[in-house]
């Protein structure tokens, strides 16, 4: 997992594979919460996926491109570079992995 910004989300997207780009903020309690949710996601996923976080505060200009601007946090799945889906709020490791079960290969847990 790494975290993005206004000046370095438009490569982390252009790679190759899948990629999640996570909107969140600091000062959003679901943000916080989710924040532990997706670091055990990144550790479940190991190279099939790359996790970009990425602060709306840090990073107005993206987070307005994408309209997000509040309810957070919001998922945005790539695949090659092309947007595959969008999920919203908290999920469980697990919840994440039924939502992208098309994607993923079944998790190891």
């Amino acid at each position: 997992m790494r975290h993005v910004n206004d000046t370095t989300v438009s490569a982390f997207l252009a790679g190759p594979g899948l990629r999640l780009l996570v909107f969140g903020t600091a000062s959003d309690l679901s943000s916080q919460v989710f924040g532990r949710q997706i670091t055990e996601f990144d550790e479940l996923t190991g190279t099939r996926l790359q996790i970009g976080v990425l602060d709306i505060a840090q990073a107005p200009e993206t987070a307005a491109e994408w309209g997000v601007n509040g309810d957070l946090p919001v998922q945005i799945l790539f695949k090659d570079g092309v947007m595959e889906q969008v999920l919203r709020g908290v999920r469980s490791p697990k919840a994440m992995w039924r939502a992208m079960a098309d994607y993923l290969e079944a998790p190891h847990i």
